[in-house]
């Protein structure tokens, strides 16, 4: 049975993380009231985060694939399936199939800050591991309350990137930068972008140059 999946997966293009059919779950989106930023469960929320189709920052290099985090109690399954592929499925295939996620995205970090001239922001660190293959990226969003709506205030994702230091006031995000020739497991530079908040735009603003990763906020 788990030969003819495999079979069906390789027949049909596959499709990027961004479109993967997630299965028994609606896609209404609604929208999130907030009041206290520190009160939104965000364990059970629906995080959309942004999906772009830019230029090419070469191989491993640029944000994650986007779309919406659908969590529930903290985790997000996804599945390379189409809905089409998933039709061709007998019932036995699709209970061996929905029992393996193809791609689990995860909180690794829950901060919550309190800057200048606000109620507090919510700093969220997710990692999307590939449990079928062999990439992972790490999303970080901010958020905070704006007229009684959750508010973004601050996205940056990719593969390689890590949340190094948070305050008050700011944070320090390590960017991995993969070379032509750098094997994927070993990009052979890192650089450190800084970010610090700002009371009159309300979001947080990089105190220092993106040049080398120029898809980073």
């Amino acid at each position: 049975m788990g030969a003819r999946i495999e079979l069906l997966m390789r027949t049909i293009v596959p499709i990027s993380i961004g479109f993967a059919f997630v299965f028994g779950v609606s896609n209404a989106l609604a929208a999130v009231g907030c009041r206290d930023i520190a009160s939104v469960d965000f364990r059970n929320q629906v995080i959309r985060a942004r999906s772009e189709s830019g230029p090419d920052y070469g191989l491993f290099n640029g944000p994650g694939p986007g779309g919406p985090l659908r969590l529930r109690d903290g985790v997000f399954l996804q599945w390379d399936l189409t809905p089409g592929m998933w039709a061709m499925l007998s019932s036995e295939e699709r209970a061996e199939t929905s029992a393996k996620p193809d791609w689990k995205t995860t909180i690794q970090q829950d901060i919550t800050l309190h800057p200048t001239a606000t109620k507090g922001v919510r700093l969220l660190v997710l990692d999307q591991v590939h449990l079928t293959g062999t990439s992972s990226f790490t999303y970080i969003f901010g958020f905070y309350c704006a007229a009684g709506s959750l508010t973004k205030v601050f996205e940056a994702s990719g593969q390689g990137i890590r949340l190094e230091r948070a305050t008050e006031s700011g944070m320090e995000i390590a960017v991995a930068i993969w070379n032509k020739d750098d094997a994927h497991c070993c990009p052979r530079r890192e650089v450190h972008l800084r970010y610090r908040w700002s009371p009159s735009l309300k979001r947080f603003v990089r105190d220092s140059s993106n040049a080398a990763c120029r898809w980073m906020p």
